[in-house]
């Protein structure tokens, strides 16, 4: 029997004004979500003193207000908002030990957008993930393409395209940082790039794409070279083993990858032969020897001591990022503790450490039982690479102060919420028997 016009069914498959109006505005949200993955590392492009992807991120809550709670309720379970809440609850404890109400309020502020307002706005963004890496993994690209062509065409790019940066341009130094706030965050953003890249290459069947993700590569590595950062390196490797071996690769596209490896290098020793060089010359100079790595190792150890001083409440968020603040004579520059944990550890005490070891932790673990569940083969690799990531970032925020970088954070709230969006699909592909709690019989 059909149904008449004015029927309810035939009402809810047209969907009510209201209703459209609400898709499409979530549906524009989602869009300026993805805008903001993709300018996260233009750090130095900041209107108004605000970042560029900040105003992506923002517009992009303000269109989701139209549905938020059953957006929420969709992505329930990713651990990333019980992580925010500890590192939250730990900064205002830590406002009783703070120096400066005053000058608590800056950072505080900065803690509740990126924990309260990005964090569930990546979880609930979350479901279509390979077009939100494809956005990351391209603006990423294109700031490490601006770093290029500021070495090698247009040294006057990144001046032109400068708003209002926070940190100067170190270009003269001969370390570059595109768009960046320094040279170790694009070396950083970098490695992340190449490990996408290699991520999305091994179950790629086009081969035009794979083309595309192979140039990518390069231009991140290359970028990653032209940065001077020596941690480069560092996390891509540990990120590789943990696709690898997530993904259980077939020889097909173990072969994929090893082929793309040796045209990559096969190009970086044709184009770049000096950038090689120069950076084996920086490796070269690890070592305790080496003043910035021997300055690591006292600046971690006095954060150690100064944490035990304050290890409940810590020091108070308006010393975020001072743990271990000293001297370093042979470079004439002050700094501090390379590793974020103790950041978090030293502000906002042992709260603040353990959301922020959570905030790694928690989601992982749910990838990894999600991953031994029926899912398919995208679905799959989609979490393969999130674990993946989730390696590379937790060793990136040790090898320097990630704060509030967005391209750190917003990649675990969106991988977090992934692995919560396919519990939840699961769930609802279960008998209903398996579903519902057991009851007691009457």
């Amino acid at each position: 029997m059909s149904e008449l016009p004015g029927s309810s069914a035939s009402k809810s498959l047209r969907g009510s004004p209201e209703t459209d109006e609400r898709s499409l505005l979530f549906l524009f949200s989602a869009l300026m979500f993805r805008m903001g993955l993709a300018l996260a590392t233009f750090e130095q492009v900041r209107p108004f003193s605000i970042q560029l992807s900040d105003y992506c991120f923002f517009l992009s809550a303000l269109l989701f207000l139209s549905r938020p709670k059953s957006r929420l309720l969709e992505a329930k379970g990713s651990g990333v908002l019980p992580a925010g809440l500890l590192i939250l609850s730990g900064a205002l404890l830590s406002l009783g030990s703070a120096s400066s109400l005053n000058g608590a309020i800056g950072p505080l502020t900065r803690l509740f957008i990126l924990f309260g307002l990005f964090a569930p706005l990546g979880v609930i963004h979350s479901k279509n993930i390979r077009k939100n890496v494809l956005f990351l993994i391209g603006g990423i690209s294109l700031n490490c393409a601006i770093a290029l062509l500021q070495a090698w065409a247009f040294p006057g790019i990144v001046a032109a395209l400068l708003i209002n940066p926070v940190t100067p341009d170190m270009s003269y130094m001969g370390r570059f940082q595109g768009l960046a706030s320094h040279p170790n965050v694009l070396g950083l953003s970098a490695a992340l790039g190449v490990l996408i890249a290699v991520g999305l290459l091994s179950s790629e069947g086009s081969r035009h794409i794979r083309w595309r993700l192979v140039f990518t590569a390069l231009i991140c590595t290359l970028a990653g070279l032209l940065s001077g950062s020596r941690t480069f390196l560092v996390p891509v490797i540990p990120g590789l083993i943990v696709l690898t071996l997530s993904q259980k690769l077939r020889g097909r596209a173990v072969a994929r990858a090893l082929a793309a490896l040796v045209i990559l290098w096969g190009a970086l020793t044709y184009l770049a032969p000096t950038v090689l060089s120069e950076y084996a010359e920086r490796l070269g100079l690890t070592g305790l020897e080496f003043s910035p790595d021997y300055g690591r190792l006292v600046t971690a150890a006095l954060a150690v001591e100064e944490i035990s001083q304050k290890p409940i409440l810590g020091w108070g968020v308006d010393h975020f990022g001072e743990a271990g603040m000293m001297l370093i004579p042979e470079i004439a520059e002050v700094v501090g503790a390379h590793l974020t944990f103790l950041q978090y550890w030293y502000a906002a005490g042992l709260l603040g450490a353990t959301g922020f070891l959570a905030l790694f932790g928690i989601p992982a673990m749910r990838m990894l039982r999600r991953s031994k569940e029926s899912l398919s083969i995208n679905s799959r690799n989609a979490l393969s690479l999130g674990l993946g990531v989730y390696v590379l970032l937790f060793v990136v925020s040790n090898l320097h102060p990630i704060l509030y970088n967005r391209f750190l954070y917003v990649p675990v709230f969106m991988f977090a919420g992934f692995a919560a969006h396919l519990r939840g699909s699961v769930e609802a592909r279960l008998p209903a028997r398996q579903c519902l709690p057991a009851t007691r019989p009457a």
